[in-house]
């Protein structure tokens, strides 16, 4: 069975959609593979994107599972500023919900794609909200004079 895995950038909300078809992870060597696949996708971006990740084509065997967990880990931390998924069977969504446990970064899963995107874009609107310095009501940034601060 040939694996296979789609990157696909969407300009639109600038972020990568991955799928994955036929991608069994039974023991380490088929980890390494993936995770070089991955990596080598994921580079020809050269900046860390946003990803939108279909689980639906990805089966992580027991017996992969922490390793997988690790190697999941690290390619998100190189290349995803965030990542939400989507899909998936039971056992690779306990997978990326325990590492995410295990190594402090929590996994953001939905039922649907459209509840994935809306989730994403939430929280980048949150951060965005977080960085925002407020303006005065004058709507200028206030001067400062001597130690205070004189209207805008």
């Amino acid at each position: 069975m040939a694996r296979s895995m789609s990157f696909e950038y969407d300009p639109q909300h600038d972020l990568v959609r991955v799928q994955f078809s036929r991608c069994l992870l039974v023991n380490a060597q088929d980890v390494q593979n993936w995770r070089a696949d991955v990596e080598e996708k994921l580079s020809i971006f050269g900046r860390k994107m946003d990803l939108l990740i279909d689980l639906d084509g990805l089966e992580v065997t027991f017996t992969a599972g922490r390793l997988f967990g690790q190697a999941r880990r690290e390619v998100l931390e190189r290349f995803a500023g965030r990542a939400f998924f989507y899909g998936g069977d039971e056992l690779t969504k306990m997978f990326l919900s325990t590492s995410g446990v295990l190594h402090g970064h929590p996994v953001h899963q939905s039922e649907s794609r459209e509840r994935a995107m809306l989730a994403l874009l939430a929280d980048r609107e949150a951060k965005r909200k977080r960085n925002v310095v407020p303006l005065t009501p004058s709507g200028s940034y206030p001067r400062i004079v001597g130690s205070r601060a004189v209207g805008g």
